[in-house]
């Protein structure tokens, strides 16, 4: 029996009305997709060109912060110290330090939280000296470059109280990593310390002439890597910083898989030869985590930097943390 116009009508409005619902909902799964993609937030991370920096480095250039929805400015600069300083004047809202300038923010009470470690390495800021200085005891009375406020200068402090000297028994001299090289040349300083590739610059530099005296392991630390957002940041764009972190670990996974071709881009970056890169290397490893050794790392250094005067006021380091982020990056 033909089936009556009326009916025809109904089945026609229920299948238009169906195929309606159905665009709506793709439309809707696709503009949610395309969410950070067609409008990126804009975040300005802080980082060195150096070993210690190669997550943030591989997540840039493999496109993984835009893949996130990020469109990042890299704040490029020459140690961590300068992160910490421009996560505090308001010209950086994410950014990679060492342990001490950590410490030291969090210790100004600027309002930045600690949202995860990267890395770290317990040997990774080595002392170079000319050859005629044998031994860490040989430093007395000799000129010693570090960049003031990094991890370097705070490892050297640690290494120079477990062979029984202060501070006063050398002279500090502030030098920019870039800067070592030269100044050790010239013997405008007798040694430095650092971490890579500032050590191995100075080596290939002055060749046989200089040599490693001693390196940050035994010194009660794995000097962890961390990643401090400013407090605008946290308020304003909360989700921005779970999608840096997204990218950042997906950087760590690349480095792992992809080994030669993350040392080949890092390299190029850091201005060291594929080689020098791969040795370097062997001093850190990268994970992103908040866990407890981390914690208790940063209060091992507060603790030391209070008692060496180089912070006034112990910070508050489980305070100044907001493990939400990286719970958040997990799911």
């Amino acid at each position: 029996m033909a089936e009556s116009s009326s009916k025809k009508g109904r089945k026609m409005v229920v299948i238009a009305v169906a195929a309606v619902v159905i665009v709506a909902v793709l439309a809707t799964l696709v503009m949610m997709n395309n969410v950070g993609k067609t409008n990126p937030t804009e975040l300005r991370i802080t980082y060195s060109n150096k070993v210690d920096y190669e997550p943030l480095i591989i997540a840039k250039e493999k496109g993984f912060f835009k893949d996130e929805g990020l469109n990042v400015t890299s704040l490029i600069v020459s140690g961590g110290i300068q992160s910490a300083e421009a996560l505090a004047t308001g010209s950086a809202d994410l950014g990679a330090m060492g342990d001490a300038p950590g410490v030291t923010l969090m210790a100004q009470n600027q309002g930045a939280k600690l949202v995860a470690s990267y890395g770290g390495g317990e040997g990774m800021h080595r002392v170079i000296a000319w050859t005629d200085i044998q031994n860490v005891s040989d430093l007395v009375g000799k000129r010693i470059g570090v960049q003031f406020g990094s991890s370097s200068q705070g490892a050297l402090l640690r290494l120079l109280a477990i062979h029984g000297l202060n501070q006063t028994d050398v002279t500090l001299v502030s030098l920019s990593p870039s800067d070592m090289p030269t100044a050790m040349k010239t013997r405008q300083v007798d040694a430095i310390i650092g971490s890579e590739p500032a050590p191995t610059n100075v080596q290939k530099t002055c060749g046989t002439n200089v040599t490693e005296i001693a390196n940050s392991t035994g010194l009660g630390s794995t000097y962890p890597l961390v990643l401090m957002a400013s407090q605008k940041l946290v308020a304003e764009k909360p989700a921005a910083i779970t999608a840096a972190l997204r990218a950042i670990d997906r950087a760590i996974t690349y480095i792992a898989r992809n080994h030669d071709d993350a040392i080949s881009i890092c390299a190029n970056k850091t201005g060291l030869s594929v080689n020098d890169e791969t040795h370097c290397l062997t001093t850190l490893s990268y994970n992103l985590t908040l866990g407890t050794s981390v914690i208790d790392g940063l209060n091992s250094t507060a603790q030391f930097l209070l008692d060496n005067g180089k912070i006034t006021a112990m910070p508050d380091i489980l305070a100044g943390t907001d493990a939400s982020f990286l719970a958040a990056m997990k799911k």
